[in-house]
């Protein structure tokens, strides 16, 4: 159990590390007039703020895993399998 947790905490910490460079990136994109990319990155800050938000309620971890599990776009792109891209 306490393996599959250090796992798990690994994976987290690799995809916010990675989805806070990549948000570092978005004025860089703009200026590169690469609109998309942008975009999308602001995208998957919506969907963690979205995510996060849903702790606060009860039973919102519940909820946020169902949906996460359920809706594979729900994922920021840092937090996707390469499969699910």
């Amino acid at each position: 159990m306490i393996h599959k947790l250090k796992r798990f905490s690994k994976r987290v910490g690799h995809g916010l590390k990675q989805e806070y460079k990549e948000t570092k990136e978005i004025p860089k994109h703009i200026k590169n007039k690469e609109y998309k990319k942008a975009a999308e990155q602001v995208g998957d800050i919506g969907k963690m703020t979205f995510l996060s938000t849903l702790w606060v309620l009860p039973g919102g971890g519940v909820l946020s895993g169902v949906l996460v599990k359920y809706f594979k776009k729900m994922r920021p792109s840092a937090f996707r399998e390469d499969n699910e891209k």
